[in-house]
């Protein structure tokens, strides 16, 4: 029987017995769901195992579209054409442990859940972690590969983003035909996303424009995150796009060497599933301890994983300032 933190409280043994109810499976499960839905950019990336004993995992994808010469003539030789259009993008998950620790005086004394509220802030850690690290993968994109840069205002550089710079609905038509004139278009289970930071949700909210075509059909699938459904693109809002700080860049500006103007910070709109990856070296494990000598509960969270992009060429880098 499933046991209230009052009765944990109750326990007076120095064995594991005051933790076991919250130990093993069941709350994997649950720290993986809570990791789960803070996780926006997991949910449109591609997404593979590497496997026991592999360090490195290569995933190949193809640097081009080959045509290939058709002859109708009868016993006339055929053209060969080469197939060297294939690369490969190496994955090298790399280990993350998280720790947590819960003296057993605190499970005694306390009138709230504690190993309920200690596993909330880890998936809350673990999860943006990671959707931050794919998120970056996809900002340090080769910007000569990208499908396009697009910028706010009469910019065309991020160092001459001014104020007022802000995002606008047109672009994500621009996007949208970025991506098509590189033959990326939405397909079921790869649908051409667009992540962007509540300055542009509040922006969208506000245009009837988007209110009016955002509307699902009755079958659609909402993803975490996602406030509607716009020209194509799912839109997504995350706090995890790349940022920046203009009291921060002045000063490089000033020298020469910076990249950006006011507060402002980098959308994406791209590709699902072909744009970027996650391997997981290991997947999101859970253990615990009781430790006698501190008279606390130690818990571990074990994870590894690499985030990288696969296709630069199914990103469209959108930079915009704040306000």
């Amino acid at each position: 029987m499933k046991k209230t933190v009052k009765e944990l409280a109750n326990e007076t043994t120095t064995s594991t017995s005051g933790i076991s109810d919250v130990q093993g499976k069941r709350w994997l499960k649950s720290i993986l769901k809570a990791a789960e839905e803070n996780m926006y950019f997991k949910q449109f990336a591609y997404e593979t195992e590497a496997g026991a004993g592999i360090k490195d995992l290569s995933v190949p994808i193809s640097t081009s579209n080959k045509s290939f010469t058709d002859y109708t003539t009868q016993a006339t030789a055929r053209t060969m054409t080469e197939i060297d259009n294939v690369t490969a993008v190496v994955f090298t998950p790399a280990p993350h442990k998280f720790g947590a620790t819960i003296a057993a005086d605190v499970i005694r004394t306390s009138q709230v859940d504690v190993v309920q509220f200690a596993r909330g802030q880890m998936a809350l850690s673990m999860s943006d972690q990671i959707d931050t690290a794919m998120s970056s993968s996809i900002a340090l994109a080769t910007t000569g590969s990208l499908a396009a840069n697009i910028y706010g205002g009469d910019a065309t550089t991020p160092a001459t983003l001014a104020t007022g710079d802000v995002f606008e609905l047109p672009m994500v038509s621009e996007a949208k035909r970025a991506l098509a004139l590189s033959n990326w278009r939405s397909s079921p289970g790869a649908p051409l996303v667009l992540f962007i930071s509540p300055y542009e949700e509040k922006i969208c909210m506000d245009s009837s424009q988007f209110t009016n075509a955002a509307e699902y059909g009755n079958n659609e699938v909402v993803m975490n995150g996602e406030i509607g459904k716009y020209l194509g693109f799912k839109i997504v809002v995350t706090n995890n796009l790349p940022s920046y700080d203009a009291a921060d860049q002045d000063v490089a500006i000033a020298g020469g060497t910076g990249i950006w103007g006011p507060d402002g910070h980098t959308c994406f709109a791209l590709k699902a599933k072909i744009a970027y990856g996650l391997v997981w070296g290991l997947k999101p494990k859970l253990d615990w301890e009781y430790d006698k000598d501190l008279a606390a509960y130690k818990i571990y969270l074990d994870t590894a994983y690499h985030a990288d992009t696969l296709q630069d060429g199914a990103i469209v880098d959108i930079r915009v300032s704040n306000a």
